[in-house]
């Protein structure tokens, strides 16, 4: 055995926050190590299905000062393949592409941003080499596309009804009101969690870097408003956190700490600046299957 083979296979047995991108269906979560080599790592995580043997993904284990004599928590990120999904014991198997020594250094600050959001164009020539099922597996907790260009931007890019209809009703009205001078434009922030913490229900939005969905816009507050994620039902629900400049949802204020009901095609807005439109995971596959039949160029 030489020394790279042997390096390979010495083990870290202690457990590290880590994050799973699956750059396939585009799916970030949350998990555990264990039995860190060179050449790979085991990730416990509930969202274990969310992966198939032969995935590519994009692994960042996070070490803490305890074990790097450093004063903070920084990332080590890398490219690896999934090689077994253990569903019995919910967890990942992933081979690195690269050694673990090679990895690139990350601050932790960066990665809360990093996924933010994607642009509309990539889901126009992804989701149709996915099953919708699959898809849906992969993103059960719907979409926020935004409505604004960008910050300080009031061009919409969306002009949608607030009117809550079905998915038949709510694409015909999408597709007559959409600007498609501006969709590649749109971006989209896909509603998960990115923090592994015990609130799995609630998905934290705001400025702040510690958020699950991180709001680039300085009226929006650090901590803004968090959608809650019914666990049986699939309801999802809006609540504000006593932000500065308000929550709105359908054009109406909403109180502090109270719950309203989200439904597709609803408007909400995080302060005056950052408009969005929620869309359940079926209803942003009907529509970006609508966006790709009206124009297919």
């Amino acid at each position: 055995m030489t020394s790279r083979e042997r390096r390979k296979h010495v083990r870290i047995q202690r457990q590290f926050e880590a994050r799973l991108f699956n750059a396939k269906v585009r799916y970030e979560t949350e998990g555990l190590t264990e039995n860190i080599s060179q050449g790979g790592v085991y990730v416990r995580t509930r969202d274990c299905r969310s992966f198939r043997t032969g995935d590519q993904a994009i692994v960042t284990l996070f070490l803490p000062p305890s074990f790097t004599d450093r004063d903070k928590i920084f990332g080590l990120r890398g490219n690896a393949i999934v090689r077994r999904v253990d569903e019995r014991n919910e967890g990942v198997t992933l081979e690195f592409s690269r050694d673990f020594q090679e990895f690139e250094k990350v601050e932790h600050s960066e990665i809360a941003v990093e996924y933010r959001s994607t642009e509309i164009t990539y889901y126009l020539s992804s989701i149709s080499s996915l099953e919708f099922a699959d898809f849906i597996r992969a993103n059960p907790h719907g979409f926020l596309v935004e409505k604004s260009a960008g910050a300080g931007n009031n061009n919409a890019v969306f002009q949608f009804s607030t009117l809550s209809l079905d998915d038949d009703q709510a694409m015909q009205v999408i597709k007559r009101d959409f600007s498609i001078a501006n969709i590649h434009e749109a971006t989209v922030i896909e509603v998960r969690k990115r923090k592994f913490d015990t609130a799995k229900n609630t998905v934290a939005i705001g400025r702040a870097a510690t958020n699950d969905i991180v709001i680039c816009d300085n009226l929006v507050s650090k901590t803004h408003a968090y959608l809650y994620l019914h666990p049986s039902s699939k309801d999802c629900y809006i609540v504000d956190c006593g932000s500065k400049k308000g929550t709105l949802l359908n054009g109406k204020v909403l109180k502090p700490f109270e719950q309203y009901k989200v439904l597709d095609c609803d408007e909400i807005c995080f302060g005056p600046q950052t408009k969005t439109v929620y869309f359940s995971s079926l209803s942003f596959a009907n529509f970006i299957s609508e966006l790709r039949t009206a124009h297919p160029g």
